[in-house]
């Protein structure tokens, strides 16, 4: 309540800034817009937004809000949230480089009945009494967009429209590695095992080592159109609407399985999916913040 209560007032300030600071200044306000030389940093607050639109309205469910203030909105076409820079070559052209990074690597773990320790142990029917062992899945999943565009701007009393287009390329790569606990032998040729997938305990005949490939890139470009409404002369809020076309080519995605085969453990590889392409276009919203200087 009290986050919500200081994010109202925040904005509340940031809005009613340009009677705050007064009537100083040129009748057309031009000394607030940017010029020659400049430089800006951008962020996209659809998340905040989301969040205190979600404050005020539970939909009869309880533990609400259901986004969490650090939710990134959806600002590109892989990667979000999105930072934005700028640098104007003259008062009313700008160059700008939008960039995405992510970074979602996690490791999980999970305790298992172990298949040897257990062969002499007399109360090995009872998961208080028995001995486990650990299963392991690392997963690793980055991804990066860049966007290069050039933009056109214009002004309108504390505002400034622009519009402009740009070429982009986005990355993502992924990959996962397992280890087990119980192993593959002439004695256990289907150990217990943990399906992280599905959560659940089993005894598999094929066992994934490892998945590599099935890499994602994303190429293409975008057109995009906004106004910032400035506050002051190094802080602006604006809306913006973009339009992207691109291409979308995925590698072949290939994994590394054992299994216990002619009396002995036999690991290959299996193809799991060939490789993709496409097209596609997509239209986004979002609500930005810049800082000026």
């Amino acid at each position: 309540m009290k986050m919500r209560k200081f994010l109202i007032v925040c904005i509340s300030v940031l809005c009613a800034a340009p009677t705050i600071v007064g009537q100083e200044g040129t009748k057309d306000h031009s000394e607030l817009f940017p010029k020659a030389g400049d430089y800006s940093l951008g962020l996209d607050m659809g998340n905040v937004i989301k969040f205190i639109g979600n404050s005020f309205s539970s939909a009869g469910t309880a533990n609400f809000p259901a986004n969490s203030i650090v939710e990134p909105s959806i600002t590109a076409v892989a990667v979000s949230p999105t930072i934005y820079g700028r640098y104007f070559l003259t008062d009313n052209m700008a160059t700008r480089v939008r960039l995405g990074v992510g970074v979602n690597n996690t490791t999980s773990r999970a305790f298992v009945y172990d298949d040897v320790a257990n062969i002499d142990n007399p109360l090995n029917d009872d998961v208080l009494t028995y001995e486990k062992t650990v299963d392991e899945l690392k997963s690793r999943n980055n991804q990066y967009e860049l966007g290069i565009g050039l933009e056109l701007r214009k002004n309108l009393w504390r505002m400034q429209g622009y519009a402009g287009a740009e070429v982009l390329g986005a990355y993502i790569h992924e990959r996962s590695f397992s280890t087990y606990g119980n192993a593959i032998s002439s004695t256990n040729h289907t150990p217990t095992t943990y399906d992280f997938v599905n959560a659940t305990t089993a005894t598999p005949t094929h066992r994934d080592l490892d998945t590599k490939g099935g890499n994602t890139f994303h190429f293409g470009g975008g057109l995009y159109a906004g106004a910032d409404f400035f506050i002051t002369r190094n802080i602006s809020i604006g809306a913006e609407f973009n339009l992207f076309i691109f291409g979308t080519r995925s590698t072949e995605k290939i994994g590394t399985v054992e299994t216990y085969k002619l009396d002995q453990v036999y690991v290959g590889e299996n193809k799991i999916t060939p490789i993709t392409g496409g097209f596609a276009t997509r239209s986004l919203g979002t609500f930005n913040i810049s800082v000026y200087f």
